[in-house]
C-alpha cells in the first residue's frame, strides 16, 4: 500500500511541476509527427522512443481526472490533438507488445 501512495505522490509532483510536464511533451512531438508518417504505430521502435513513451505515460497517468490541464499543457508543448492521439495509439501498441514478450 504504501508503494501506490509513493506512486501517488510521484504523480502529483510531476503534475504539479508544469515546466518539467511542458518539457516533457515538447520532446514528444517530433515523435507524434513521425507516427503520422507511412509506417504508423507499427514502425520498429528506436531505443529513445521507449523513454519517451514511458515519459509520455507518466504525464498522462499525473494528469488523469485533469483533462482540461493536459489538454492546456500539450498545447503549450505544440502537440495537436491528433499528434495526441497517435502518441496514445503508440503507447497502448507498445504496452500491448510488452505483454506478449
Amino acid at each position: 500500500m504504501a508503494e501506490h501512495t509513493d506512486d501517488m505522490k510521484e504523480l502529483t509532483a510531476l503534475r504539479e511541476d508544469e515546466k518539467r510536464c511542458v518539457r516533457i511533451l515538447a520532446a514528444c512531438r517530433r515523435f507524434a509527427v513521425n507516427l503520422g508518417g507511412d509506417a504508423g504505430y507499427y514502425a520498429t521502435f528506436a531505443q529513445n522512443e521507449e523513454v519517451l513513451l514511458d515519459s509520455f505515460q507518466q504525464v498522462l497517468a499525473a494528469h488523469q481526472d485533469y483533462d482540461q490541464l493536459f489538454a492546456q499543457r500539450c498545447q503549450r508543448a505544440g502537440l495537436t490533438p491528433a499528434d495526441v492521439q497517435r502518441l496514445k495509439d503508440r503507447l497502448q501498441f507498445w504496452l500491448s507488445s510488452q505483454e506478449d514478450v
